[in-house]
């Protein structure tokens, strides 16, 4: 039987602050942990539906054998149009496919092995009553979904088949338990009994005051996306008021535009950023990834494996 995998790794994660797929998880990264339960369960064809930072996703799992799919329109489009995506790179060559998102990251393999021999179109697993991931598909479904107009997400699409859903009871807490916010990422280190050090880095530059973090990084980078402030704070769940304090700042202490707003025309107005936006963003970005690197191989040198 040929298993294939979709990993939905498309959205921005604005309530976590920070990019949950790399977030560290023991030796490996959130995301990494996915795909190796996958794997190890038997998905030979994986493909990682990427979208917010995308190229540094795709760099991060470029020697894990997996393929990707880019969602380049994820800020205005919902999980469902990215699990489309994966299930078109996919193609006609799986038998069964998997589906969940990154961020759920410490189901067992032996769970993912016997949702795989169950029967049934769709297949998902039951936790307490509560369903979970990944969900099983069988191939015939597949073709079925891309006509769905994708309201509910898969499990709507599935009922809007009328495809019969098999639960099954499962041992297997994990199944139910995404990382959304920070306290979520600390109960998930417990759980997988990671009680070892670890630190945390929180870049904040400025001038007068420290005014840019990630948060001021992820706005500028939607507004690059999407062309609009609307649409950039709708993305990250923000209000359109807060986005334009956060901008204001920004040029406040710069002394400088960061975006450039023009008004009117048939397709209303839009935003972009300025030279100094884009300088500032790119400025940080390198930084904050140097930084991380830096970090890293001092935690191991005065930490190593004592602590």
């Amino acid at each position: 039987m040929r298993i294939g995998a979709v990993v939905l790794a498309a959205g921005i994660a604005s309530r976590m602050g920070d990019f949950k797929p790399m977030l560290p998880l023991g030796k490996e990264s959130v995301i990494q942990n996915v795909v190796r339960v996958l794997q190890s369960a038997g998905a030979r064809q994986i493909v990682v539906v990427t979208g917010y930072r995308s190229e540094v996703l795709v760099d991060h799992l470029k020697n894990t054998g997996v393929m990707f799919a880019e969602n380049k329109r994820f800020a205005q489009t919902k999980m469902f149009d990215s699990v489309l995506l994966g299930l078109r790179a996919l193609g006609d060559t799986c038998d069964k496919v998997l589906v969940t998102p990154a961020d759920v990251p410490l189901v067992r393999v032996d769970t993912v092995r016997a949702l795989l021999g169950e029967e049934g179109p769709c297949v998902r697993p039951l936790y307490q009553g509560e369903p979970g991931h990944p969900i099983l598909l069988d191939r015939a479904v597949v073709p079925l979904l891309m006509g769905c107009s994708g309201k509910g997400g898969l499990r709507g699409a599935i009922q809007e088949l009328g495809l019969p859903l098999r639960d099954v009871a499962v041992e297997d807490e994990n199944t139910i338990f995404d990382i959304d916010t920070p306290d979520d990422y600390v109960t998930l280190l417990h759980r997988a009994g990671q009680r070892r050090i670890r630190m945390k880095n929180q870049l904040v530059i400025g001038t007068d005051e420290l005014f840019f973090g990630s948060g001021c990084a992820q706005l500028l980078e939607m507004i690059d996306l999407t062309g609009t402030i609307t649409a950039a704070s709708e993305a990250m769940h923000m209000s359109y008021s807060k986005a334009w304090k956060m901008l204001n700042k920004m040029e406040e202490q710069l002394g400088d535009k960061v975006v450039i707003r023009s008004n009117g025309g048939s397709e209303g107005g839009s935003t972009s950023l300025t030279d100094r936006g884009r300088q500032l963003l790119r400025a940080y970005r390198g930084m904050q990834q140097e930084l991380s690197q830096a970090g890293e191989a001092l935690l191991r040198k005065y930490f190593g494996d004592t602590f």
